[in-house]
């Protein structure tokens, strides 16, 4: 029992780690307030990227006589890391199922970058915002 345990951990590191970071996550009053600030930050940064992606878009399409210039995040991805996103395509495939690569990520990456990155941003401020401790059992 203990030898297998052992080999699932050594063989899925990551998943062992991601396990013990939501343990803590949970258990640990602490870490869920660190984990809440460094999502928050991160988020505004990536509002911030939202937001120079737009811009970009803006300038390209004021600049040329196409028309409306519009960058999605999957070209931008190629253009910066194609190592990385053949990588987590190819890990993708073969780990979870090809139908998750082809069938949900590279329609969501296919959206205009700014507005992925913006979504994405908000789903995360949505999710690490700060909850407010209601007292239910206070006598008036």
């Amino acid at each position: 029992m203990i030898e297998t345990l052992t080999e699932l951990i050594s063989d899925n590191r990551a998943l062992a780690v991601a396990g013990v970071i939501l343990l803590l996550l949970v258990f640990v009053p602490a870490a869920r307030t660190v984990t809440q600030v460094s999502l928050r930050i991160f988020a505004r940064l990536l509002l911030l990227i939202a937001l120079v992606a737009l811009v970009s878009d803006g300038t390209r399409t004021i600049a040329s006589d196409r028309g409306l210039v519009v960058t999605s995040a999957l070209q931008y991805w190629a253009e910066i890391a194609p190592v990385m996103l053949e990588n987590l395509k190819r890990t993708l495939s073969l780990k979870i199922h090809p139908l998750f690569w082809d069938g949900i990520l590279v329609p969501l990456l296919s959206l205009p970058a700014w507005l992925f990155l913006a979504a994405s941003a908000l789903i995360i401020l949505f999710l690490a915002r700060k909850r407010h401790k209601t007292n239910i059992f206070v006598n008036a």
